[in-house]
């Protein structure tokens, strides 16, 4: 997916789709996955290689646009990074029993992709008092990954999207 084919889906953005999204996410996956969430993680990793994100501050940006809450860093270290996803819409999937493997997957993709090391991500809290998800992402500098096997993809820069607004 390109820039523009990005651009032409944030715009047409509405209730109808949130609603849409919502239904296929927290009620119809659910059920066709059974108890195996962790293929959301991986199609999370997936999405993320489709939107190829081309900075660090592109990831809010994104999770805004995408209508998965919104994405804070609370810490980063040298191979760790800790996220808040939070807002109305994570509150209301919380008291739903709903799956973050997907923005988890996201997560640890992008940043891999990002950093050039195999990097991971897990569910660390889930605070159904203050609506948010903390993701824990951890990368390893031991481990780089083979960028000759990553497709040669145009990335999207949201930071300068944003800017131009």
């Amino acid at each position: 997916m390109d820039a523009n084919d990005y651009q032409n889906l944030v715009e047409k953005k509405d209730l109808a789709t949130l609603v849409g999204y919502e239904t296929l996410r927290d009620l119809l996956l659910p059920e066709l996955l059974g108890d195996n969430p962790d293929i959301l993680y991986w199609a999370g990793k997936k999405l993320a290689r489709k939107f190829n994100l081309a900075k660090d501050e592109d990831l809010p940006i994104f999770f805004h646009q995408a209508g998965w809450g919104k994405l804070e860093r609370l810490k980063a270290h040298q191979q760790k990074q800790l996220f808040k996803v939070s807002g109305p819409i994570i509150a209301l999937r919380l008291k739903k029993n709903a799956e973050f493997q997907l923005e988890a997957g996201f997560l640890a993709e992008t940043i891999q992709n990002q950093l050039g090391f195999v990097a991971e991500a897990i569910i660390k809290d889930q605070d159904l008092r203050h609506g948010s998800v903390t993701i824990l992402v951890q990368q390893d500098p031991e481990d780089p990954i083979d960028l000759a096997l990553i497709p040669n993809k145009s990335t999207l820069h949201l930071t300068e999207n944003e800017a131009q607004k």
